[in-house]
């Protein structure tokens, strides 16, 4: 049975472990640390190995198993690897490491831009980290062509559309509206789809999705309801909208819907993350199907390279996935320019 150096440590030591249920190495999978290029393997195996659960004590308790419990917990090699996680995850010990309440309220700072200043939090790694460090270093050729962009694309008289995915960004992006003085800037804490409705929000790391409510009522009371809304329902018709910023974790296409009509009035410029591997379960489409809705819609597509270069690939939807599957990562920036008025189809 393969073992991970460390599991080898403990299994080795003093008393030996209880014996394992040995597993065929096809059914197992390589869960050493990817290096490079990883590639996961295809398949799931339902049983849980010794690797497994010392992963268990390394993500969910925060620490390795010492020698004394080692044998009792790796004794559980071999069983449903779903209830192996639930006992940890149901643990005294996994409650009072506060995971599932944190937030990064403790150390929010107001970062000072060039032309105005945004609260953020370094232990935010997915977003605010990254604002704290563009105010000490060159914030890079990709940011820099963004700012350019997105501020050509605004008219003086026009509106832009910004959907973000956090509640906890909302709220700092509030604040720092009030201590900007942006006076021109409406913030709205709520969920944009494709309808009016009420949705459950899960917001985990920096940042959230959402999703129908449960049909159980236990598990309602259980969740965290959002308000949603058809931004065409929303939004001022009488100025034009320039620009839209999106990035909702894969409800996309969900937003761009429930902006349907405004898109085909004003036929504002969409800047918008694609990530093909988050739209199904929340848009319920692939990436090809994303892209080729803004095609529909009159739209030619373009990426912004690493760069900040951007390439242009008019209605070639196999080009834009091919951008994506060499950037390595799990999201790139599309630019979606209006050619031509909307197809009737």
């Amino acid at each position: 049975m393969r073992r991970l150096p460390i599991v080898r440590g403990f299994l080795d030591s003093g008393s030996a472990a209880p014996a394992v249920t040995a597993l065929p190495s096809s059914d197992l999978n390589d869960v050493t640390a990817p290096t490079g290029q990883y590639s996961p393997p295809a398949k799931y195996c339902k049983i849980a190995t010794p690797e497994d659960i010392f992963y268990c004590f390394r993500l969910l308790l925060g620490r390795c198993p010492n020698p004394e419990e080692w044998p009792g917990h790796s004794s559980r090699a071999g069983e449903d690897i779903e209830n192996v996680v639930s006992s940890f995850i149901t643990s005294r010990e996994l409650a009072e490491r506060g995971l599932f309440t944190k937030t990064y309220r403790d150390n929010v700072e107001l970062v000072h831009l060039p032309s105005f200043s945004l609260f953020a939090s370094s232990d935010d790694l997915a977003v605010g980290k990254h604002v704290v460090v563009m105010a000490v270093v060159d914030i890079g050729a990709n940011i820099g062509y963004l700012t350019m962009l997105l501020a050509s694309l605004v008219a003086p008289s026009g509106l832009v559309v910004a959907v973000e995915p956090n509640p906890e960004n909302i709220k700092l992006l509030e604040a720092s509206r009030r201590v900007n003085g942006f006076d021109h800037v409406l913030v709205i804490q709520a969920a944009a789809g494709r309808r009016t409705a009420l949705l459950a929000l899960n917001a985990s790391y920096s940042n959230g999705m959402t999703g129908e409510l449960p049909s159980d009522l236990d598990a309602i009371f259980a969740s965290r309801p959002v308000p949603c809304f058809a931004l065409d329902a929303i939004l001022p018709k009488d100025r034009p909208i320039n620009l839209v910023k999106i990035d909702t974790e894969g409800a996309e296409l969900n937003a761009l819907i429930g902006l349907s009509e405004t898109i085909d009035r004003d036929r504002p410029v969409i800047v918008s993350e694609f990530s093909p591997g988050a739209l199904p379960g929340t848009s319920h489409c692939s990436g090809p199907d994303y892209l080729r809705y803004l095609i529909g819609k009159g739209y030619r597509i373009g990426v912004i390279e690493p760069d900040g270069s951007e390439s242009i690939f008019g209605e070639d939807v196999d080009g834009v996935m091919a951008a994506y599957s060499r950037s390595g990562i799990d999201h790139i920036d599309v630019v979606a320019t209006p050619g031509y008025p909307a197809r009737a189809d």
